[in-house]
């Protein structure tokens, strides 16, 4: 039985080299570090794309309402199944965490005492927000330190000019091109997806 959604976490952290102004965002170092993950083996959007798109899932990513595995997003969307935890029990530990923190904490519906969340649409998120100058100084800098010295570990190896990418540099690249441009691309099925889901909601099981 479903009784996880995707339960994702994201972190953002202020990063700044002492070398730098603040208005220098020529450098990765001055680019804040951020990391959004799901904790599950795909996120909601790439269930959603394969159903548009009427593509498989990838392998060992979701569950069919017997519990087999299943590469069928509609059979994990609505009939029944559910999206797998990422990582086994690392996985399944961690979206309990989000779940005690994001879903209990924030006054949202909480799992057994509702039907479901999604009937109950209600969710729940739970932000949590610390100011490092009251623990530590120059916080900042020191983010910056770890981040350019973990970029250039790969040692020539990997990564654009052999450098390790730290996540979500890739992003705020692609980003910084699209407002460029003035434009974001989005596959006809992906659009009509969002539009469907903005009208209706979610797929009904």
């Amino acid at each position: 039985k479903a009784v996880f959604g995707t339960n994702p976490l994201a972190v953002g952290i202020p990063a700044r080299r002492s070398d730098t102004n603040d208005d220098d965002d020529s450098t990765t170092a001055n680019q804040p570090f951020t990391f959004d993950m799901a904790t599950s083996a795909i996120a909601l959007f790439g269930v959603l794309s394969a159903k548009a798109k009427n593509e498989p899932l990838p392998p060992n990513v979701a569950y069919a309402k017997d519990g087999s595995m299943t590469t069928d997003a509609t059979e994990a969307l609505e009939g029944g199944g559910a999206i797998a935890t990422f990582g086994g029990h690392k996985g399944a530990g961690l979206a309990l965490c989000v779940e005690l923190l994001a879903g209990a904490l924030s006054g949202g519906a909480v799992l057994g005492q509702v039907e479901s969340k999604k009937v109950a649409k209600s969710w729940g998120h739970t932000f949590i927000a610390i100011r490092p100058e009251d623990l530590v100084d120059d916080y900042d800098e020191k983010v910056a330190s770890i981040l350019e010295t973990v970029k250039a570990s790969g040692g020539g190896g990997g990564g654009e000019n052999g450098l390790v990418r730290i996540p979500g540099e890739n992003s705020a690249k692609i980003a910084a091109e699209r407002r460029a441009v003035g434009y974001m691309p989005i596959p006809i099925q992906i659009w009509e997806s969002i539009v469907e889901t903005s009208q209706h909601g979610l797929p009904g099981k």
